[in-house]
């Protein structure tokens, strides 16, 4: 299973590949060895509710339209 991994470079440069588990390292862009690094997850969820920020503000957008209609139809 290839999974998507950050490696470092020997000069600095960080570079995501999507390689297999047992890969520790890889050929970077500059020529040097890349070492895989253990890095935080790309990814930012509520605190509040669990809920991603870009769903819940797709669902304020549908909830709010459909009151909106609700209450035209109801006019």
């Amino acid at each position: 299973m290839r999974r998507m991994y950050e490696f470092v470079c020997e000069c600095g440069q960080c570079t995501e590949k999507l390689v297999g588990y047992e890969t520790t390292t890889v050929q970077c862009g500059c020529g040097g060895i890349a070492h895989r690094i253990m890095s935080a997850p790309k990814f930012k969820l509520e605190g509040w509710s669990g809920h991603f920020p870009s769903e819940h503000g797709r669902f304020e957008r549908k909830h709010i339209e459909k009151l909106k209609a609700e209450r035209k139809a109801n006019s």
